[in-house]
């Protein structure tokens, strides 16, 4: 390669070339990187959250009221003594912890609406409550 150039000024003048061939890979490749790394974070981040909403439901499994899977927990229902709300219009108290076999759990709020619904695994929340005798 001829560079119609002084001797002093071919060196940087190919540097530059060289430079300015590099840098749309090298950017190209931060680029990557710092999106590789926002994922795995994310992902990171989505465990910890289901870790701990896991957590949080099986806390509650070891002092709840089970509900008939007839009636499932919906956030924002009223929640009553009676789940058919035939006999009785009593609301359950502010701070009951509810919770169904399909692994779900929640708490009543002062309004005596079911709030903050969280999931655990199935067998894991079936197994605190056949610990605690309430199921077979």
């Amino acid at each position: 390669m001829s560079l119609n150039l002084p001797l002093k000024w071919q060196v940087p003048t190919l540097g530059l070339i060289l430079a300015l061939t590099i840098a749309p890979t090298a950017i190209t490749l931060y680029r990557q990187s710092e999106a590789d790394l926002q994922q795995k974070t994310n992902q990171e981040q989505q465990q910890s959250k289901q870790s701990e909403e896991t957590r949080i439901a099986l806390d509650r499994a070891k002092r709840c009221i089970l509900i008939d899977e007839r009636y499932p927990l919906v956030e924002g229902g009223a929640a009553y003594y009676d789940p058919t709300n035939r006999v009785s219009k009593r609301r359950l108290p502010k701070g009951t912890t509810l919770c169904s076999r399909s692994g779900y759990t929640a708490e009543v709020d002062y309004l005596g609406t079911v709030k903050d619904i969280r999931q655990a695994p199935i067998e894991q929340l079936n197994q605190v409550l056949q610990q605690r005798g309430i199921i077979r």
